[in-house]
């Protein structure tokens, strides 16, 4: 038996491929230029993408960095709207000072793109809210927002903390 060299393997593909180039009426070096353009521009775009995800994910990272501090934040705001809410009358300087504390810090938050999610009276809407009860309420359609027990905030585009409230039902007079 005669033993085959590898080299002579590959000289006889190299030939089959060039024959084959060749009948096809294409330049070897030609389409190989081809192939490597190809594979140039697929590098390029690539190269873009992830330049373009990177940035987007920095944008987000930067927006976004203050999420957990503002959740610790709403916690004190929330203390003191319950500290305004049980105050006596009698308290007023008290009263006053609370408001004012309450009217800055929401500058302050909104400062950093976190804002208040208006509820009252709205549609309930399962991405903003999150239902505690409902009420039969006569002159409220359904699924409409009567009370809020904890404001819910947003960040930028993004839920930070959703709405606490009590919804509307239909009254079991009108079913």
């Amino acid at each position: 038996m005669q033993e085959i060299d590898e080299k002579d393997v590959e000289i006889d593909e190299s030939s089959e491929t060039s024959s084959q180039t060749e009948q096809s009426g294409i330049d070897p070096l030609t389409a190989r230029i081809e192939e490597l353009e190809d594979k140039l521009l697929r590098s390029v775009a690539e190269l873009q993408n992830l330049q373009k995800r990177a940035e987007k994910e920095r944008i987000d990272s930067v927006k976004y960095s203050v999420t957990s501090f503002a959740k610790d934040v709403l916690t004190i705001r929330d203390n003191l709207k319950l500290a305004l809410n049980n105050c006596s009358e009698e308290s007023n300087a008290i009263i006053d000072g609370i408001k004012l504390t309450i009217t800055e810090m929401d500058k302050v938050l909104a400062r950093y793109g976190i804002v208040q999610i208006d509820s009252i009276d709205k549609e309930f809407d399962p991405h903003l809210h999150q239902a505690l009860m409902e009420t039969e309420i006569a002159d409220k359609r359904p699924g409409v927002i009567i009370d809020v027990m904890q404001d819910g905030f947003m960040i930028h585009d993004r839920l930070l903390r959703p709405a606490l409230v009590s919804v509307s039902k239909k009254s079991a007079q009108t079913k």
